[in-house]
């Protein structure tokens, strides 16, 4: 791979360093609190505007977004982006009602608008690639089935959103792109909802909440670089 392929066009480099930012003050936001407070307790609710601060990140990379080409991709990746600040916000907000399931939901319309973006790139069927959908498709089987004796009335919305967000990570995996980055992105997408899967239906997990934040937010910045990085525009 070589470098050159990740220049992006000016603007959107301004507000994806932007975005990246924003994605490591809010980790660091999270670690003094985590220091601060016993081992394994949540960490929101202890910081000031922690809803803001946490939609920053998706906010900032959307405005990036914004000025990429072609018009049709740019779009579906500022939708992408916009799901995600709201799902971030709705889960920011642990004591709003039904605070899980617009987050879910929000997120299930991300996936869905990344999926949208991806599927005309399709076209890398190297080996390594094919055989990393297949490991793909197989970790999220296994894991909706250790999570479906306790997932109750969320039995159908946890099952589409894990069947969305494979089949999401699967053409990441083989979009034809300059850089590895989206795929790498929407691996580490996979590995935050799979934390987060694992907290709410088999474990306590509160011990990873920082690894959750920060696989979701490579996750993101990655994708974004991925899709803007080395791409002709018109």
């Amino acid at each position: 791979m070589s470098w050159l392929a990740l220049r992006m066009p000016a603007r959107v480099r301004e507000w994806w360093l932007a975005g990246a930012i924003a994605g490591v003050v809010y980790g660091a936001l999270l670690m003094q609190v985590a220091m601060e407070l016993p081992e394994g307790a949540p960490l929101t609710g202890h910081i000031a505007m922690q809803p803001l601060w946490k939609t920053a990140m998706a906010l900032l990379l959307a405005r990036a977004a914004w000025f990429h080409r072609p018009v049709q991709e740019r779009r579906w990746l500022v939708a992408a982006l916009v799901f995600s600040a709201i799902g971030d916000f709705l889960l920011a907000v642990p004591t709003m009602s039904h605070s899980f399931m617009g987050g879910l939901g929000a997120f299930l319309l991300a996936h869905l608008a990344y999926l949208r973006l991806l599927v005309p790139l399709a076209g890398d069927m190297r080996p390594h690639r094919l055989v990393a959908c297949g490991v793909m498709l197989g970790v999220a089987g296994t894991m909706l089935g250790r999570f479906w004796p306790n997932l109750g009335p969320l039995t159908v919305p946890v099952a589409l959103y894990v069947g969305v967000l494979a089949t999401m990570v699967c053409a990441a995996l083989l979009a034809r792109l300059p850089t590895p980055l989206a795929a790498l992105g929407a691996l580490c997408f996979a590995a935050s909802d799979l934390m987060i899967g694992v907290a709410r239906f088999l474990v306590p997990f509160d011990t990873f909440q920082l690894g959750i934040w920060w696989t979701y937010a490579a996750a993101q910045v990655l994708l974004v670089a991925g899709i803007v990085s080395g791409r002709s525009q018109p």
